[in-house]
């Protein structure tokens, strides 16, 4: 197995191609649709648009959704061929701007369709419409649906790529909420004029297959993130991020830990320091039982994070546990991100994507493929730091 040299002053995110690459096919067995587009809004959930765009396009991806017009740059630039559907509709750029990068606006009111269609010359304007059955945040409601079937000239000046609407119960694929939206988009775009349906995301293409439609959009399954914590996915964690542990030291009873004496040992305690912050993503601070797992064992987080600094109790661990170069994992295989998010009170793609953001990433290339057993060193981030 390919083996990375992590720096050993700070945290680092190891991403595993290999486990993008069973997400990926996870998904689509269990998608009964047409297609499986993959979400990669937010540099792919933090792990990187330029390493992962190209991966999934080898994997048979033909379709990836971005939220705005600087992604779908991104995108295009990691893959010449797929189709790039944008989220956010028009704003952010004028219809020569779509059309350069070859990109599909998902529209998101009545104003946008009217807008593309006075734009459209003597070609119709490709484009996908969102429809609004539930979440009321973006798409056009049934007064505008009805709207648009009574207007057929208006259509007539786009190519229409999909109708597209999303869960408002998304965590609960089964939910009747769920259902409730399936018919409304069914019953609504069969008014309109034919387009693939995409009604499924990361949760609904494990969830009842009658409801799947045509085109799914992916993105958490991909990445290893549980979005239905009472129903598990077939899905592997395909990030790990980690820590070094800088020093381990012993503290007397009732002494204070932290900014403003955020934890109180309660007796004598030992405590180790993790090289791994705020800074780098991590959660400032948490509600609820935080834990990292150190050579298989779990220490307990305590205090508040520092911007790079976080303090865990190892009282309980073997001395062999902690010796000098061993890493503390704060998610990963064993440990899902969503228990540290839940404990921060944040949802799992919170911590996924701001530690994809802040700290260095080292890619683990899947083992069948040229240039396995090379580890690929961390690009350059010029993201801010997450505060």
């Amino acid at each position: 197995m390919t083996t990375l040299a992590l720096p050993a002053d700070r945290c680092a995110l190891v991403v595993e191609m290999a486990a993008i690459r069973a997400n990926w096919r996870a998904v689509r067995q269990s998608f009964a649709g047409a297609g499986v587009g993959a979400v990669v809004k937010q540099d792919a959930y933090g792990l990187g648009i330029a390493e992962v765009v190209p991966l999934l396009a080898a994997l048979g991806c033909r379709d990836f959704w971005v939220a705005d017009l600087q992604e779908a740059a991104d995108v295009r630039r990691a893959e010449p061929s797929g189709r790039i559907f944008v989220l956010h509709g028009l704003v952010g750029g004028t219809l020569r701007d779509y059309q350069a990068l070859g990109a599909i606006p998902v529209l998101v009111d009545m104003s946008e369709v009217e807008a593309l269609a006075r734009l459209a010359g003597d070609a119709p304007a490709a484009c996908a419409i969102h429809l609004d059955t539930g979440l009321n945040r973006l798409g056009l409601g049934l007064a505008e649906v009805r709207r648009l079937a009574a207007e057929p000239g208006l259509l007539g000046r786009l190519q229409v790529a999909a109708y597209v609407t999303h869960l408002a119960h998304f965590s609960d694929p089964g939910a009747r909420a769920n259902l409730w939206q399936w018919r409304r988009f069914s019953a609504w775009t069969r008014h309109l004029p034919p387009a693939p349906l995409s009604f499924s995301a990361s949760s609904g293409v494990f969830g009842p297959k009658e409801r799947h439609g045509d085109l799914a959009r992916v993105g958490s399954a991909l990445y290893g993130v549980e979005t239905t914590p009472s129903r598990p996915q077939p899905i592997v964690a395909a990030a790990t991020l980690t820590a070094p542990i800088l020093r381990v030291h012993r503290v007397p009873a009732g002494r204070e830990v932290g900014y403003s004496g955020a934890y109180r040992t309660r007796s004598a305690r030992r405590l180790a320091q993790l090289g791994i912050g705020y800074g780098d993503g991590v959660p400032y601070r948490f509600h609820g039982d935080a834990h990292v797992l150190i050579d298989g064992h779990r220490a307990p987080v305590v205090s508040t994070s520092a911007m790079s600094l976080m303090s865990v109790d190892v009282t309980d661990l073997p001395e062999e546990a902690l010796r000098p170069g061993l890493r503390a994992v704060l998610f990963g295989p064993g440990l899902p991100v969503d228990q540290i998010a839940a404990a921060a009170g944040v949802a799992p793609n919170v911590v996924h994507v701001r530690a994809g953001r802040s700290a260095p990433r080292f890619y683990l290339p899947c083992p069948d493929e040229p240039g396995a057993g090379t580890a690929t060193a961390p690009r350059p981030h010029h993201a801010p730091q997450m505060a």
